[in-house]
């Protein structure tokens, strides 16, 4: 049987339909969070197919994981990626996402940020080079508003500040949409994120065709590097002011639709098998 998600939720009743003022520069902004990794993973993917299909504004949401979580990319293997027994240890889950990409540690001091947008809105690049770079460009100018000097590495697919890893993102492009989703470390327990991702390289005889694994960096936070406290609603703030100055758009906050809650009902039932560590 589906879960009943339209109360679990902190955010008010869905909306049937969204309000006609969303366009091309105006969208949506979806700030909230659910208890359970597996539903906040499912409400990504049911907004950016919403989107895809032309029945939701183009949306950015913000969330974090209330437990702490490991969530693995599609194409990872777990026993490669991740310490299953100090996860088990310390009560950290270890789920897989539907988006390729390497592994990322979710706590409260880590805030997600998902990008869903039609492909021929005229704002976004026409190829996945320069669509990565021109999304992230949103994170990049929020860290400069606390005096970072943050920057895009291609080739990684990350922002850093002074060569230490800051955020991450995956993405995923199709015909009609463009997705892309990132984790922003902001006063996470970074030890507990050393220990949990802390496994030897994939061996060389593993005999796999089809898999990614993850390129180990140093990471950092956005209070390691200022060097005092930061909130996160502090940085929901940089970051709605960083999106609005590098896409050029207006952010209007909003609230999921009834079809979106749907979605990711059935969504999140198909994802229940790829829990790894609950």
């Amino acid at each position: 049987m589906a879960p009943n998600i339209y109360g679990e939720a902190r955010h008010r009743s869905p909306q049937k339909k969204p309000p006609s003022f969303y366009g091309e520069r105006v969208w949506r902004l979806v700030d909230f969070e659910y208890d359970d990794a597996v539903l906040n993973l499912a409400v990504e993917e049911a907004i950016m197919e919403k989107v895809c299909q032309g029945e939701a504004p183009n949306t950015i949401r913000f969330w974090t994981n209330p437990r702490p979580t490991v969530v693995i990319g599609k194409f990872q293997i777990p026993e490669f990626e991740v310490d299953k027994e100090v996860c088990e240890k310390h009560g950290v889950g270890v789920v897989r996402r539907f988006t390729g990409g390497g592994t990322v540690y979710h706590d409260r001091g880590n805030l997600n940020y998902a990008i869903s947008v039609r492909r021929d809105n005229p704002l976004i690049p026409p190829t996945i080079d320069k669509i990565r770079p021109a999304l992230c460009a949103g994170v990049v100018e929020a860290l400069k508003l606390f005096g970072l000097n943050a920057k895009f590495e291609p080739r990684g697919v990350y922002i850093h500040v002074k060569g230490e890893k800051v955020s991450g993102m995956a993405a995923l492009v199709t015909r009609t949409a463009v997705f892309l989703h990132g984790t922003l470390l902001i006063n996470s327990d970074l030890t507990r994120l050393r220990q949990v991702l802390s496994m030897p390289p994939y061996p060389k005889d593993a005999g796999l065709k089809r898999f990614v694994k993850s390129t180990r960096k140093e990471v950092t936070s956005i209070q390691e590097q200022m060097g005092r406290e930061v909130s996160v609603n502090d940085v929901k703030e940089a970051l709605r002011k960083g999106f609005a100055k590098a896409l050029g758009i207006e952010l209007q906050q909003g609230e999921l639709l009834t079809s979106e809650l749907k979605q990711a009902e059935e969504i999140v039932n198909k994802r229940r098998n790829e829990i790894i560590v609950s």
